[in-house]
């Protein structure tokens, strides 16, 4: 009778009164679990992970105006999101401070990841049209003109969604006339989640207004969100000075303080950054309001990572910015003015 051990493979040793087969099951099946662990994703989370910081000053071109050099930097910050995180990545972010492990619904919306993608690159196109017009308008060279925002669309189950329609134009929010989508941006924006805001639209020739719940946005988690798509009407900004930005695929509308502050810095003979590291973040609005964004403490481990000194951080986001603050100067800052200020004071 042929023994039980000479029929387990090579160098394993069954565990006594355990057959063989039921042993080898439990080991493939250990070893699954474990691979599992190691590389299969869990589709109902994402990991926030510090992303690439960028001088914008690099990112700024600038045509028909003489520009002027800085000893310093301005950096734009970004967060990178894993869109793949296995049970390994999430055990290891939960003892990282510079990782944040976040639901996929609070990161999409219920959107797809390529309807995502496309919300971020307007938004990023939306910020960079505000960093031209708050810097620029700052400095006197002109202000945004226009004649209402135009609806493009609306974004489904947003607030907007079967309210106001393609072609209607917001002409007035809470009684107030508005002529840019940034004007009507920031006039959303000075509610809270839960409020309520009027908005006046033309539509087919006559006046109608309609009253919305805003709600948090779900792409940058700042507090007032309509969903609503739009262009200016007939739109004017005519600062004899043009500005691009080179962000590449860098996408998302944070970017539109540090963007502001670069093209601001640049037009300036006298150098804003005093030979500093300066960090930050920060959506921007048209009257220079600095809105909250999603990710401020990857942003501020990207920061200190490059070695800045100082992080700006919107007001809504700086207590959460200091808990990760070791080798950083966190300074809140609500308006593009402020932090102007601010480096005019410590220069």
């Amino acid at each position: 009778m042929r023994d039980e051990l000479e029929a387990a493979p090579p160098g394993v040793r069954p565990v006594k009164g355990l057959p063989v087969w039921r042993w080898i099951i439990t080991s493939v099946l250990v070893v699954a679990l474990a691979v599992a662990a190691v590389l299969v994703p869990i589709p109902i989370f994402y990991l926030y992970v510090p992303g690439p910081v960028r001088d914008a000053e690099d990112l700024v071109e600038i045509e028909q105006h003489k520009t002027y050099s800085s000893e310093g930097s301005l950096y734009m910050t970004t967060v990178s999101v894993d869109t793949n995180v296995t049970l390994l990545e999430l055990v290891v972010a939960a003892a990282d401070g510079e990782q944040a492990v976040v639901l996929k619904d609070d990161v999409t919306g219920g959107s797809t990841l390529e309807q995502l993608r496309e919300q971020q690159k307007a938004e990023m196109d939306e910020s960079q049209n505000s960093a031209r017009q708050v810097a620029l308008s700052e400095l006197g060279f002109d202000r945004p003109k226009g004649e209402g925002a135009l609806i493009i669309t609306t974004l489904t189950g947003s607030p907007a969604d079967g309210v106001l329609q393609p072609d209607d134009v917001i002409v007035a929010v809470d009684g107030q006339p508005v002529a840019t989508t940034c004007e009507v941006g920031a006039a959303i924006g000075r509610h809270q989640t839960g409020e309520h805001v009027r908005i006046t639209v033309l539509r087919d020739g006559a006046e109608r207004s309609f009253r919305l719940k805003v709600e948090r946005n779900p792409f940058d988690g700042s507090p007032a969100y309509i969903g609503a798509h739009m262009q200016t009407v007939n739109f004017s900004f005519a600062p004899g000075v043009k500005v691009e930005f080179k962000t590449g695929q860098i996408a998302g509308p944070s970017a539109g303080l540090m963007l502001a502050l670069a093209l601001y810095d640049q037009l300036t003979p006298e150098d804003l950054t005093g030979g500093r590291e300066i960090a930050g973040t920060g959506t921007l609005e048209c009257d220079g309001g600095v809105g909250p964004i999603g990710g401020i403490q990857q942003k501020v481990a990207g920061a200190q990572a490059q070695g800045a000194d100082i992080f700006f951080a919107p007001l809504l986001n700086a207590e959460e910015a200091e808990q990760v603050a070791r080798d950083i100067e966190i300074v809140p800052v609500r308006t593009f003015a402020e932090a102007i200020e601010y480096l005019g004071e410590v220069s």
